[in-house]
């Protein structure tokens, strides 16, 4: 297990609390918290959904708190933090282990010294559901090894057969008594709730072996013996949620209702990042039960915003939920390493491709850490892909006929947990996080309809959802629609979907004419040299976007060093596609047009944005900007090396790469300026100005390895004589080597913050601190891409790294 903390972590309250877990349903709600079970932000929580039509998910369960009365003798595991600084209970103190299984966390807490008991805690959610299982289980400590693993693997002994509590309460009275406190919400993932004596949630319970009404469709279902909850409307006509407890018919399950607020929950997090510091929560009923250890004998609390009749209420459904969630997160590595087939351009099959597994030297076993590493990065990159879901009674042709399917259409998240649905970020990310994975389906739906906005020649700056309207503002990016094509170039070579091509090829070409012409936000290309401008005040219009009360941080105007790689990128593919579909018999004619502006942008390029120092050269960060040209040493000049159409000439290659390793490199990714510029700022502090100031001005960016790892390979390979092969493959495995590299810090990055996450922002000086606001989706992404990056060429060059595995 690549995650997991024993004691000498667990005990710690700043180790605990400072280390979150993170697990998504696929629609935009997910279910968080720290390794202590203390709440440290607003948007922590247990359930947290996102409803068809909405866009803002929703917290309804907060926490569970436990107590548990063993050998007479009360324990409290819940953690909790209040307004004045008190920690009360500190539950965190009998955490023996923590581990994730698959991204599920699994919490064992010690009861009553060395020969007590161990409890267990696992959580997850099934895909598609807005539905949280809790489940507790009782092991047996005579084989518990310390670290939370039985020898075969599994923290239980497994019993043959069932039985009854009666078989459970000999002399050894290894029983226990289970107190929880569900503590739940209404409001939104990112706005604190406050409490009112005069208001308490509505809330009518269930009991076992009753019938319940469902809804009109089902009718009624009678809950099943050892099934008690209740369902809570936070007033009426809110949207109703359900509490049902699972347990075992001897486990004496019972609901007690309460209705009383607890007050002022301190967000640690929150506070240091000047946020809403505090939160009030519900307590709707107390749920008592004994539990004892047995593999029949667990309880589950199913927390859901479902229908009921879709709730999995029986143990033996509710174990296959779990093994079913367990599969799904396994079967993320099986797909990525199975060749998937498909019909190309003549219907053939077109392409067949995997990821082979790298070895990380970092590790005991290289292979074994490979592909634990690519694993996670599959697992948490699947996190940020979601289905937005139309609500059911809403349903239109035009909407069926926009998005491809009435179920909902496929999204990609920015980040965690400001859910940012960016359209700049989402076709960044587009290639390593669904071609290299083998979604090309999401990938082809998500290019379809983001192509339906185009407007003047750019796309909107968010990714557009039904029933909310587009204005100028939204569209404030100048290279939105130029990564359009880069995303779209990916997809069609690893597709060979040459129709997809052939549908938006005329909407593309549009595109290049608007930009030649001008459009929006000063957008145009100097007719004088084919390079492209771009300037409004008072906005920021490239990827360094921080703007504090209104000001840019970073504005970045004139024209922008990988805005105009972008720009020469896109007109070489537009040439190639038009040659292809001329030859294809797509079309009629083949235009020279883009060629010929290919040609004098890259002309203009070598001539104006070479910088010359005295220890080589790099290239200007924005020439002809308002105050001429800006030579801050930046990494967006590795786009002119990286892309597949490189606008720099490969004679000046290898001294970029060489300026940007020497001043901007690190081990988590890319500073985004120089230190030894005057503007730097290498921390990017607590509060939320000093991290807008410093996010592109020092802050190191995690998803630059990846054009860093790209312009490194080509400019390396470039420069070796091909004529004599035994060189070649020496350089190609040094570069390989050098790769590898870049990603092994990641593995043990992500034990620390956001567990098996990437946090995307880190301070520019060593030793690089976390920000702890958010995980991002453009980090896993292009470490994704660079992984595969790695092993294709390992497999395509035959690079000797010893026997191991594909």
């Amino acid at each position: 297990m690549p995650i997991h903390f024993d004691r000498s972590v667990c005990c710690n309250l700043n180790e605990t609390a400072s280390r979150e877990w993170l697990i998504t349903n696929g629609l935009g709600g997910y279910a968080a918290g720290t390794v202590a079970g203390m709440l440290t932000r607003l948007e922590h929580g247990l359930l947290v959904a996102s409803m068809p039509g909405t866009t803002t998910p929703e917290l309804l369960l907060a926490k569970i708190d436990e107590e548990v009365l063993f050998d007479e003798r009360t324990y409290t595991l819940g953690t909790n933090e209040y307004r004045d600084g008190t920690i009360n209970p500190s539950g965190f103190v009998h955490l023996e282990t923590f581990r994730l299984e698959e991204g599920f966390p699994i919490f064992t807490y010690r009861l009553g010294g060395i020969d007590g008991i161990m409890l267990e805690k696992r959580i997850w959610m099934p895909q598609g559901q807005n539905t949280t299982y809790i489940q507790y289980r009782v092991l047996r400590t005579t084989i518990f090894d310390g670290k939370g693993y039985h020898k075969g693997g599994i923290a239980v002994e497994h019993s043959r057969g069932s039985s009854s509590f009666a078989d459970h309460t000999d002399g050894s009275r290894r029983t226990l008594s289970l107190t929880l406190l569900p503590l739940t919400a209404y409001r939104s993932h990112n706005q604190p709730q406050y409490g009112n004596q005069d208001w308490h949630f509505q809330m009518h319970q269930h009991r076992s072996d009753e019938k319940i009404a469902t809804d009109e469709q089902h009718g009624s279902m009678m809950l099943p013996k050892g099934v008690v909850g209740c369902t809570v409307r936070a007033w009426d006509k809110a949207q109703p949620y359900h509490i049902f407890v699972v347990g075992h018919p001897d486990s004496q399950i019972t609901f007690l209702p309460t209705g009383v607020w607890y007050w002022n929950f301190l967000r640690r997090a929150d506070s240091a990042e000047g946020h809403p510091r505090t939160d009030d929560l519900y307590l709707p009923g107390v749920i008592r039960a004994t539990l004892w250890p047995d593999e029949d004998a667990t309880l589950t609390v199913v927390v859901s915003a479902e229908e009921i009749a879709s709730l999995q209420l029986r143990p033996n459904r509710i174990n296959l939920s779990y093994a079913r969630a367990v599969e799904y997160q396994q079967s993320l590595l099986q797909n990525s390493q199975q060749a998937q087939r498909f019909f190309g351009e003549w219907g053939e099959v077109a392409h067949a491709k995997r990821i082979s597994t790298l070895p990380l030297t970092v590790t005991p076993d290289p292979y074994n850490g490979g592909e634990e590493l690519l694993t996670m990065l599959l697992q948490a990159g699947n996190r940020f892909v979601t289905q937005y879901r139309l609500p059911q009674n809403e349903f239109t042709g035009d909407q069926d006929v926009l998005f491809g399917r009435t179920e909902g259409f496929p999204m990609i998240l920015a980040n965690y947990y400001a859910m940012e649905n960016s359209t700049r970020d989402a076709l960044i990310a587009l290639p390593g996080l669904l071609l290299t994975s083998q979604r090309y389906d999401e990938a082809l739906r998500i290019l379809q309809a983001l192509a339906r906005y185009f407007k003047r020649g750019l796309l909107p700056d968010r990714f557009p959802l039904p029933y909310s309207t587009l204005t100028d503002e939204d569209y404030g990016g100048v290279d939105t629609t130029l990564w359009f094509f880069y995303a779209l170039d990916a997809y069609v070579r690893a597709t060979r979907n040459y129709e997809l091509l052939e549908d938006l090829y005329y909407k593309l070409g549009e595109c290049i004419d608007w930009y030649l012409h001008g459009t929006s936000n000063g957008i145009s290309v100097d007719k004088r040299d084919g390079l492209l401008h771009a300037e409004q005040a008072g906005k920021a219009l490239t990827w360094m976007n921080a703007v504090v009360n209104g000001v840019p941080v970073t504005p970045r105007s004139g024209k922008a060093v990988e805005v105009n790689a972008l720009w020469y990128h896109a007109l070489s593919l537009m040439n190639e596609w038009s040659q292809h579909l001329y030859r294809t018999g797509r079309l009629s004619h083949m235009s020279t047009v883009y060629r010929e502006q290919a040609i004098r942008c890259q002309e203009s390029f070598q001539h104006s944005f070479w910088h010359s120092t005295r220890q080589g050269g790099y290239l200007y960060d924005v020439i002809a900007g308002p105050e001429g040209n800006d030579a801050s040493l930046r990494p967006n000049q590795l786009f002119a090396l990286s892309l597949r159409y490189p606008v720099l000439a490969e004679d000046y290659h290898s001294s970029v790469v060489e300026a940007v390793t020497g001043s901007l490199y690190t081990p988590y990714g890319l500073r985004t300026l120089a230190p030894h510029d005057p503007h730097y700022r290498g921390q990017l502090g607590e509060k939320q100005h000093d991290h807008l100031q410093a996010l592109h001005q020092g802050s190191v960016w995690s998803w630059l390895i990846g054009p860093y790892t790209d312009a490194l390979l080509k400019s390396k390979r470039e420069s070796t004589d091909a004529s004599r092969q035994h060189v070649k493959d020496i350089q190609n495995e040094y570069l390989w080597r050098r790769g590898i590299q870049h990603l092994e810090p990641f593995l043990g990055l992500f034990s620390e913050g956001h567990l098996a996450m990437d946090g995307g922002v880190y301070d520019g000086e060593a030793p690089h601190q976390e920000y702890q606001q958010t995980a991002s989706v453009l980090g896993i992404a292009e470490l994704l891409r660079t992984y595969d990056t790695l092993a294709t060429m390992r497999v395509s060059s035959h690079v000797k790294v010893g026997s191991g595995h594909n």
